[in-house]
């Protein structure tokens, strides 16, 4: 069955052996690739295993500079049933990449990448004690096809099964902002103080929604040192006034993504480039690198010290001037020369959940303030709940800022879908719970791209489809308040074949 998904599509292995190719393992216990494919679809290449538990051929994947496999959709399940499952003319259970070893239930793949599509055998999963590891099946097991999905413990002793590796870093991450409050913010230390430093510069990867006014992608305490998107052309925060900026004579794209980078001589002026072209020069001997110590009246009157890192907003100095889009690669270069410029700061958000992200260093975290993991198509990272036609489905909890995620899989000759949710259980003020659903078939929806949004101002959402389109319907949640006891419902109003 087709299912929406996500593709890992990045080759880091040169092969100069033909498309396919044999490596005979040692004679012994050890562990050791059988065989190497590539896949022409995605031209991936990808190993065989020799048999193993679950975390032993997880274990080898990583030393071979990959990951047990991600199974993105039918044709990549099916590529990997018919390339590996009888290699060599023997019946092999493939070790695919997914588990819920780390929380019952929540399923992720090896590599992090968001768990969507599936392809379960009849029953499946029956998380039945130890089950925690997936494998595609190569015979019949009972009433499991061929090539459909099953949950094993890690070391099964009834029969082998050999690991398959896709090579390749695993996940990227990013953050999208909604452009209206959206931030990261990181307390300050000595590595962003830029006092004596003659040299900065800043770049990010971005993919901006919109490129109207000022977006800002990163700004040091009360007007300091910052990068921003002054319309389409890249700007460079010098001084209080942002008419007194310098902005760049190249311009970036709206819904693509964009290396921009600023850099900085005391006394001297500004460099911008954009996607690594030289976009714009700025002659100014007065050229100077802000402190972010201004001493707004925002700051002043509430006695804070406003000396935090933003991003996506103008700094502690103005709850403004927000970033609407996706970022990435953050980072932060000084020095008090240029032989001697290093990097001070570095986020390439590698986490993929939670609140916090944490820079390249491990050293220094910063707090997610309302903005949303995604890949860097801007699709939301969320485990993908499977609604049924005719059965409640109940979310105990979830917190203001969360997006969840759902789908069913609307059959042939259905003339209407219903869905209803609601949550009659407030909090200690008692707050209405609200939240907004978005829906669309076979694209995950969100606040930009979606054919429905309904809102659920005490808790209660009703809407219906008419004669939907076969396949899978998502569903996209974003809690506008904390959640609790939720009830999900989905009927259908089924027409007889013709």
């Amino acid at each position: 069955m087709n299912r929406a998904i996500f593709l890992v599509s990045i080759f880091l292995l040169s092969l100069s052996a033909p498309l396919f190719s044999t490596v005979q393992a040692d004679e012994t216990d050890e562990m050791g690739v059988l065989h190497t494919a590539v896949n022409p679809a995605n031209n991936n290449t990808y190993h065989l295993l020799s048999a193993s538990s679950w975390e032993d051929a997880a274990s080898y994947a990583r030393s071979l500079d990959g990951f047990l496999v991600t199974v993105d959709d039918e044709a990549e399940n099916t590529w990997l049933f018919d390339t590996f499952a009888s290699w060599d003319n023997q019946s092999r259970h493939l070790w695919t990449g997914l588990s819920d070893a780390g929380e019952e239930g929540s399923y992720r793949w090896h590599d992090g990448t968001p768990f969507l599509y599936r392809d379960w055998g009849e029953d499946q999963p029956s998380e039945g004690g130890d089950e925690h590891y997936v494998h595609i099946a190569s015979t019949n097991m009972g009433n499991i096809m061929p090539g459909t999905w099953n949950d094993l413990e890690n070391d099964p002793q009834y029969f082998p099964v050999y690991g398959v590796v896709e090579l390749g870093p695993g996940a990227d991450y990013a953050l999208r902002f909604d452009g209206h409050s959206d931030h990261v913010v990181m307390d300050h230390d000595d590595g962003l103080d830029m006092t004596n430093m003659t040299h900065l510069e800043l770049s990010a990867w971005v993919h901006p929604y919109t490129v109207e006014g000022n977006q800002f992608i990163v700004m040091k305490g009360d007007y300091g040192w910052g990068l921003y998107l002054h319309d389409d052309h890249v700007a460079f925060s010098s001084e209080y006034s942002l008419s007194q900026h310098p902005v760049s004579n190249g311009t970036v794209e709206v819904d693509a993504w964009s290396h921009i980078q600023v850099s900085v001589v005391v006394g001297e002026g500004f460099t911008f480039h954009i996607n690594g072209v030289e976009a714009g020069v700025v002659l100014d001997e007065d050229a100077s690198i802000p402190l972010g110590d201004f001493g707004s009246n925002d700051c002043y009157e509430t006695g804070l010290d406003c000396d935090e890192l933003y991003l996506g907003r103008m700094g502690a100095g103005c709850d403004c001037n927000h970033f609407e889009g996706v970022m990435d690669n953050i980072t932060v270069r000084a020095g008090m020369n240029s032989s001697t410029m290093e990097d001070r700061i570095h986020f390439d958000f590698p986490e993929g959940e939670g609140s916090e992200t944490w820079d390249a260093s491990d050293e220094r975290m910063a707090s997610i303030e309302g903005a949303d993991w995604v890949m860097p198509d801007g699709s939301i990272v969320a485990q993908a709940v499977e609604l049924f036609v005719g059965e409640d489905y109940e979310l105990e909890f979830a917190a203001e800022g969360d997006t969840l995620l759902f789908f069913v899989e609307v059959e042939e000759y259905t003339r209407e879908l219903y869905w209803y949710s609601y949550s009659l259980k407030f909090g200690d003020f008692e707050e209405a719970t609200e939240y907004t659903l978005y829906a669309q078939p076979n694209v995950i929806p969100d606040e930009w791209n979606h054919d429905t949004e309904s809102v659920g101002e005490w808790g209660f959402v009703y809407e219906a489809w008419s004669w939907p389109e076969v396949g899978v319907l998502w569903f996209t949640m974003i809690l506008h308040t904390d959640i609790e006891d939720l009830l999900i419902e989905l009927d259908a109003d089924m027409a007889d074949p013709p």
